[in-house]
């Protein structure tokens, strides 16, 4: 299924078309907002006008009865008591001629006689008779509506002219149709009043007998909350009206009175929508409108973008100059846009990716020499000497594999540097080369290792090279500090396909016969023998395997051994010696262990659990209120290593152990790599409170450097001075002079290998401050120590 797809520039499209739909939507809302507030507006002005012409109408008629009222006072300027209704009747009679107004019945009230007179319809009610004869200086409302069979109002006027018979109230009483009269139906108003009960039905009271069922049928759907708040539109006979009503409160009812106005708004609405619909269509012809001229402004740069757009895989594919004609074939225009601009940006692109290229390509050969060849020497290195080592073994040639492993390359190193051990494998290379023939593959595979692969050369062969390249070498010599270095080598031998069918197991046995190679002096040669080297491949396995696994197989065990006070003559700590157990259950040294765990990167897991285990058992013995301390030997990589110094500090803090209950003992090999680091971390450990021995002192070539560059606390004498220290005065002079220059620097000194009672006086007169060996103690597990009486333990341990 194809993924749908929708170009930028439709995009923007629709986003435009989307914006101006919201921005037509929002005119026509508004416009319909403000023409419905129109239409509102309107219906209300028709209201207050309404309201007006009958405010006006009752104006006007109590004036004009008022005036009428009035202008009849002559008839009683000169008059006889028997006179007076004749008067009024005459009076009466005026007013039924008067057409413009509507009076329907007349009443006379004396204020003291009460009524006395009344002409025409007279069907008052009670309440309103009160309200006539009530004193008019206690009555503020100058009229009242009066329903007893049909609504009237009453209007109350004076009339102040009778001098011996005092004043009279006269009161003419309206029809109300004559009020309705002034909305004729024709015009689509109905007026009405209705009276409103507890239960919120209505009444009707009174209206236009012809439209009285009309008037019945509009008030069955409305109760008191809708006379009373009025409703803007429902339907009736009439259609789609309005209802305004207006609280009558001058009335003889006991209920309230409403006067309702009813009007017909299906003209209005109907105009209402039409302007909505006109508006609409307007809105609507306005989109279309300006949408066709976006897409006629933006076609012409939409039709040159994707012109563009379909020319970009050309740069994927690096055909830049094409992209780049076809780029100024796609027109110019005198008025310039952004996609103009594009063109000219992806222009300068496609010369800066042609250059980009030009550089990875370059960069690529560079990085492919850097992955297949040595930066010092120039030489293949073991990836490119594997690679063809594979081939050749596919291919099914046969050859030998020479492994060139130089001897004490790496004290060139500790001894004058760096520069010369790197000046010195130069040399190397540069003389195999040129003892080799052009064809032979020579590789530098490691720091001090090279290799050398022998096409179609049978062992006999490879072994006469081999002696060639030990007489060469010993000839390559670099100057140090103050020495002469000279190369010299082992070189093992393999064959293919004899000895190994793949790279990695010829590798493997080349290293078994340098291995053997050492060990028969060095500046040797050794051909791989199977016979003889079966079982140290499984050996070496074994041991690299047992490295992996011998925590998890709890193989380690810890021992213990004492290091005497020579002054108080009191062993005052133990060094923890690490032991290894086979599957015979036999306890082994540990060397094999860990030669092979610093091969396969394990070492740093095996301190770190000596530390723990050490740890732990120092916890143990201050329960058990023994205040022995320890000593516990870090290996050169775990001392060098961050990770491993913040773990050992972690683990102080978290078992609460204080600091100066441990020392730490490090050879000198640990710190010669890096001294500043090796000082950094010295101190980190000494700020928790341990001290630090010098572990193998005097073995190595920078001793005296180290010891003057670093904090030590402990010095450790190799056992190697001191075994003949009786037999040999060259020993205890060295003896004397190290002791002497510990004691100038501050430190303390310790003695290995001491295994008489004599050795120990000969070097407790010459200063030495502890001592350690099988005279003091052997090393034992912990429980020989710390289970037992201490001093019969130690007893026990020498066999006295």
């Amino acid at each position: 299924m194809r993924d749908l797809r929708l170009g930028l520039a439709n995009k923007a499209l629709l986003l435009l078309c989307g914006v101006l739909l919201v921005t037509l939507v929002g005119l026509i809302s508004f416009n319909h907002d403000n023409l419905k507030s129109f239409f509102l507006l309107g219906r209300a002005q028709v209201i207050e006008n309404q309201q007006y012409q009958l405010q006006k109408y009752y104006g006007d008629v109590f004036s004009r009865l008022q005036g009428v009222t009035s202008s009849q006072s002559y008839r009683f300027d000169d008059f006889e008591t028997e006179q007076l209704s004749s008067i009024f009747d005459s009076f009466w009679q005026d007013l039924r001629g008067n057409t413009e107004l509507p009076v329907r019945s007349l009443s006379v009230v004396d204020p003291l006689e009460g009524l006395k007179y009344e002409f025409g319809y007279i069907a008052h009610s009670q309440k309103a008779l009160e309200w006539m004869l009530q004193d008019p200086e206690t009555v503020e409302a100058k009229w009242i509506l009066d329903c007893p069979l049909s609504c009237r109002i009453i209007i109350a006027t004076d009339l102040e002219q009778l001098e011996e018979q005092g004043s009279y109230r006269i009161f003419y009483s309206i029809d109300s149709l004559r009020l309705l009269e002034l909305f004729p139906a024709s015009q689509g108003s109905h007026h009405f009043l209705v009276e409103l009960n507890e239960d919120l039905s209505v009444n009707l009271l009174y209206s236009e007998s012809a439209y009285r069922d009309m008037v019945q049928d509009i008030l069955v759907g409305l109760n008191a909350k809708d006379i009373v708040n009025g409703v803007e539109q429902f339907d009736s006979e009439m259609g789609l009206t309005e209802l305004h009503a207006f609280k009558v409160n001058n009335t003889s009812q006991t209920r309230p009175v409403y006067y309702a106005i009813v009007n017909d708004i299906n003209t209005q609405l109907n105009q209402l929508k039409r302007a909505d619909y006109n508006n609409l269509l307007f809105g609507i012809a306005a989109l279309f409108f300006a949408g066709a001229i976006v897409v006629f402004a933006l076609s012409p740069s939409l039709r040159r973008m994707r012109r563009t757009i379909n020319n970009l895989p050309l740069l994927a594919r690096s055909s830049h100059n094409l992209f780049r004609r076809n780029l100024e074939t796609n027109g110019k225009r005198f008025l310039q846009d952004e996609s103009d601009e594009l063109n000219h940006t992806l222009v300068r692109l496609s010369y800066q990716l042609e250059a980009l290229e030009q550089q990875l390509k370059s960069r690529a050969e560079e990085l492919e020499w850097v992955a297949n060849y040595d930066n010092l020497t120039d030489l293949p290195n073991r990836r490119k000497f594997e690679r063809v080592i594979n081939q050749m073994v596919e291919k099914q040639r046969y050859g030998c594999l020479l492994m060139v492993d130089l001897d004490n390359f790496k004290y060139v190193n500790d001894i004058s540097g760096h520069g010369a051990g790197d000046e010195m494998l130069r040399q190397v290379a540069s003389s195999l080369e040129r003892l080799l023939p052009n064809e032979t593959l020579l590789a530098r595979i490691s720091g001090d290792e090279f290799a050398i692969y022998l096409e179609d050369t049978s062992l006999a062969y490879a072994e006469v090279v081999a002696q060639r390249i030990i007489s060469m070498l010993a000839q390559v010599s670099v100057p140090g500090h103050n020495i002469i270095h000279t190369a010299s080598a082992c070189v093992g031998i393999v064959a293919f396909p004899e000895h190994g069918s793949g790279f990695e197991d010829l590798m493997a046995k080349a290293d078994i016969c340098n291995n053997q190679a050492k060990e028969r002096g060095k500046n040797c040669v050794v051909s791989f023998q199977a016979e003889s080297s079966d079982s140290e491949l499984a050996k070496k396995h074994y041991w690299l395997d047992l490295a992996q696994n011998a925590i998890e197989r709890d193989r380690l065990e810890l021992f213990y051994q004492p290091i005497m006070n020579n002054k108080l003559n009191k062993v005052e700590h133990y060094e923890v010696l690490l032991r290894v157990r086979d599957d015979k259950d036999q306890l082994h040294s540990p060397y094999q262990l860990i030669l092979a765990a610093e091969k396969n990167g394990q070492i740093d897991k095996i301190d770190l659990w000596v530390v723990q285990q050490a740890l732990q058992q120092m916890e143990t013995n201050l329960r058990n209120g023994y205040t022995d301390k320890l000593a516990i030997n870090l290996s050169a990589r775990s001392f060098c290593s961050e990770k491993v110094i913040a773990r050992i500090s972690r683990e102080f803090v978290s078992r609460n152990i204080a600091g100066d209950m441990i020392i730490f003992e490090i050879t000198e090999t640990a710190a010669l790599p890096n001294m500043k680091q090796a000082e950094d971390h010295i101190k980190r450990l000494k700020a928790l409170g341990c001290a630090i021995a010098l572990d193998d002192f005097g073995v190595g070539y920078s001793s005296f450097h180290s010891l003057k560059q670093l904090p030590f606390d402990f010095l450790k004498i190799d056992g190697s001075f001191v075994r003949e220290i009786l037999n040999q005065n060259e020993d205890r002079v060295l003896i004397q002079a190290l002791v002497g220059i510990a004691n100038e620097l501050g430190h303390k000194t310790v003695a290995e290998f001491v295994e008489s009672e004599a050795l120990n006086n000969e070097l407790i007169s010459l200063g030495v401050d502890y001592s350690q060996g099988y005279y003091i103690g052997k090393p034992a597990s912990a429980r020989y120590f710390w289970q037992l009486d201490k001093a019969s333990a130690v007893l026990a341990l020498q066999g006295t």
